[in-house]
């Protein structure tokens, strides 16, 4: 696994938040424009796979816009996967939180959109940690979320 690019991505969804939807492949508010006369995206968000291609340099946001959406993303999610040397199932745990693991998931689906990256960063410094080579430390302590934590806490 790619973990300097999963920590990258962790961190650009923290310090970005504006910039990540779970929910969304890829959006800009003029889509329209940027297809057809190449505009710059405006109000540009994207998923956890959409950060792993652009943080990778494989994509701009332009061309996720051109080649992504909720039916056709499935190429570029297998994509993202194998940048970060993921297995198909490795990669719908990261990407997909219908399947991540109990607390996150249930926080995902409980949580505001202002909520959102930090719960997506709580769940990432969960999975890096979890399927991490042993030898591996990271470059910061891995934080729980407060919901998350609540959540744990109920369990």
């Amino acid at each position: 696994m790619n973990v300097q690019l999963l920590e990258t991505v962790r961190r650009t969804i923290v310090y970005r938040p504006e910039r990540f939807c779970l929910a969304q492949w890829a959006f800009a508010r003029n889509e329209q424009a940027v297809r057809s006369t190449g505009a710059e995206p405006r109000g540009f968000t994207c998923c956890i796979a959409g950060h792993v291609l652009l943080e990778a340099g494989t994509y701009t946001e332009r061309e996720l816009l051109l080649h992504g959406g909720f039916h056709t993303g499935g190429r570029l999610w297998n994509e993202a996967g194998k940048v970060l040397g993921l297995s198909t199932p490795q990669y719908r745990t990261l990407f997909f939180p219908s399947q991540w693991e109990k607390p996150y998931k249930q926080e995902y689906y409980l949580c505001s959109a202002e909520e959102e990256a930090e719960v997506a960063a709580s769940y990432l410094d969960h999975y890096i940690t979890k399927h991490a080579h042993p030898e591996y430390v990271p470059t910061q302590e891995p934080q729980t979320s407060e919901r998350a934590q609540a959540v744990m806490d109920t369990v």
